[in-house]
């Protein structure tokens, strides 16, 4: 009794023996171990060195030769086994370890990795309700192995992973796999796979139920037009009810939750928990950009004015150049993801070194997604009184019909290397109850293709022209101008145009500017630019083109792409000099 007793203090004791036997005596040099594999591609070589323990466990402080003889005795069926998921069942591993100093080892491993194994049979068999899917059918087809092919484990799991996840997504919940397996021959290096799928049920939803005291409940049930009860249940069709849903604004948390444990008849109810949003947001900040210097903004958004999801939001910009303020009052109809009354009022006031104005507008517009272009038609009012530089202050009324459109396919990221936009406008009045008759149109397109690994070109073009029938009463805002970081740099804002006897700009009826550019990603937040712009804003003919080229950087920062630009001016009969030096600074804008 007294033996058994203290039998387990007496095993501690000896395992503690043990494992100070192990460890290196203080003072003692510590083991260097070098572990090689020869004889396979980079890949497989790779793979083998993180399969292996003696590799994993070489900088060890506790490693000792005891420890080294035994990691090296498991090597070989360790590499073996790390080239089986490759198709290499019969590999030759011929081990050497070797002592090159005094605390230094050395373990080579010379691998042959012999024939590679082949797939001689796919079997694969669907059961349940979606055997006869033309879609999972497909997939079968597009199973990544067949006779012939070298056998990878991965590519199996891949395959047999698509297979479930189609069938799931086709709504059919309990997909299994009944069988799974790769039956290999390793001496005649063939491999045979057999897979059964069983679909299960087919799978519906019974009802949509939303719980949310917000907004009326038709009004809501409004964002779910793509997804009704009835529908073919699929992870794909919860997450666009969840993602229609967290787009509108009005809610912080969008809790979409099956229950396919409720289901009669395999037809399942879904829970839409919604938990509403603060109703009303504020932000200030101070910014800096080239055209308008120094603006301190703010920002107000009421996210929900009523139970009919009436939306507000007003903008301030504070600066010497130019100052706006805009309220906007938003009212969703019909399918509200894609449709809304838009009504805004406008002020404005802008001062170039060529003139200044001051410029109301009221608009009431109708927006709608068309064929993934956002687009709106609008009716405008606009009272402006300007000064053309030298000129005497002039003031105009204008109601006009307008429609604009804009569209975008940009990678994602801070700094994409590949998409284009296009936007443009089209507005005119005929002169009723307007200061003169005009037609007007304006077009903006930014192109960016990739060039090389770390390289882009990005070309950009604006182009605008105006049938105006009486152009002293045109307004300032609705002229054109060239000139500024987003268009001739080189050039102030609204620099260049059509110009008074005394050498001022007034602005003109057509406006031509292009822009090539290069950039060069030289470190992970850094960019280098190269720039060549050009064109004019004119009133009959482009009868000189003004030019403007440069280089700068861009930072890469978390809230975007920060533009550093330094550029001359370059026109017929203009040496430039130094002091023509214009500096550009903003935000790189893609939409």
């Amino acid at each position: 009794m007294n033996r058994a007793r203290h039998f387990p203090l007496l095993l501690a004791l000896l395992m503690l023996l043990a494992g100070l036997w192990c460890r290196p005596a203080p003072g003692a040099e510590s083991v260097q171990l070098e572990v090689v594999v020869e004889g396979l591609d980079d890949d497989l070589e790779n793979n083998a060195l993180g399969f292996l323990e003696i590799e994993r466990r070489r900088k060890d402080p506790h490693l000792n030769e005891l420890w080294i003889k035994r990691l090296h005795k498991r090597a070989p069926g360790e590499i073996r086994r790390a080239l089986q998921p490759f198709g290499y069942y019969d590999a030759k591993v011929t081990p050497r370890l070797e002592q090159t100093g005094p605390g230094r080892w050395r373990a080579v491993y010379r691998v042959d990795p012999g024939p590679r194994t082949r797939v001689t049979e796919v079997n694969i068999r669907l059961t349940g309700e979606g055997a006869d899917e033309p879609a999972l059918k497909e997939a079968v087809k597009r199973f990544p192995l067949k006779p012939g092919d070298p056998l990878v484990h991965a590519a199996y799991e891949k395959g047999k992973e698509a297979l479930i996840e189609k069938a799931a997504e086709l709504g059919y919940p309990d997909v299994e796999v009944k069988l799974g397996r790769i039956l290999v021959d390793p001496r005649r290096h063939s491999a045979r796979i057999e897979l059964a799928v069983d679909t299960g049920r087919l799978y519906h939803i019974a009802a949509i139920r939303l719980h949310q005291d917000v907004l009326d409940p038709d009004f809501v049930e409004r964002y779910l037009a793509d997804v009704h009860p009835g529908d073919v249940y699929s992870q794909e069709k919860l997450q666009a009810i969840q993602k229609d849903l967290i787009d509108t604004g009005y809610f912080s948390l969008v809790d979409v939750n099956p229950h396919l444990d409720q289901a009669k008849d395999a037809r399942a109810p879904v829970d839409v928990t919604l938990e509403p949003a603060k109703r009303q947001l504020y932000s200030v900040g101070i910014g800096y950009d080239t055209d308008a210097g120094i603006h301190l903004n703010g920002r107000w958004i009421h996210r929900r004015l009523n139970r009919r999801g009436h939306k507000a939001d007003a903008f301030l910009k504070l600066s010497p150049r130019h100052t706006l303020v805009r309220g906007n009052y938003w009212i969703p109809i019909r399918d509200p993801r894609t449709t809304k009354l838009g009504f805004s009022a406008q002020l404005e006031k802008e001062q170039t070194g060529a003139s200044d104005r001051s410029t109301l507008d009221l608009e009431a517009g109708y927006y709608l997604l068309w064929r993934q272009w956002l687009s709106e038609l609008f009716v405008q009012y606009k009272y402006e009184r300007f000064t053309p530089s030298g000129e005497e202050t002039r003031t105009s009324s204008l109601f006009s019909l307008g429609a604009r459109t804009e569209r975008s396919a940009f990678e994602k990221g801070i700094w994409p290397r590949r998409g284009w936009g296009l936007r443009g406008e089209v507005r005119a009045s005929p002169g009723l109850l307007s200061s003169t008759a005009f037609l007007r149109a304006w077009i903006f397109g930014r192109w960016l293709v990739p060039l090389g690994e770390r390289g882009r070109l990005a070309l950009r073009g604006e182009g605008g022209t105006a049938v105006v029938e009486d152009f002293d009463r045109y307004p300032n805002s609705l002229r054109f101008f060239a000139g500024g970081d987003n268009s001739i740099r080189g050039y102030d804002w609204k620099e260049l145009g059509p110009e008074t006897a005394q050498g001022e700009v007034i602005g003109g009826r057509h406006l031509l500017t292009f822009s090539l550019e290069y950039d060069h990603q030289v470190a992970e937040h850094w960019v280098a630019a190269g720039f060549v712009d050009g064109g004019n804003a004119f009133d009959d003919s482009l009868d000189e083109i003004y030019w403007g080229a440069g280089f700068g950087v861009r930072w890469l920062s978390p809230v975007g792409a920060v533009r550093f630009d330094l550029a001359w001016p370059w026109y017929e009969g203009h040496d430039t000099r130094l002091s023509d030096l214009h500096i550009h600074f903003g935000f790189e804008v893609n939409f």
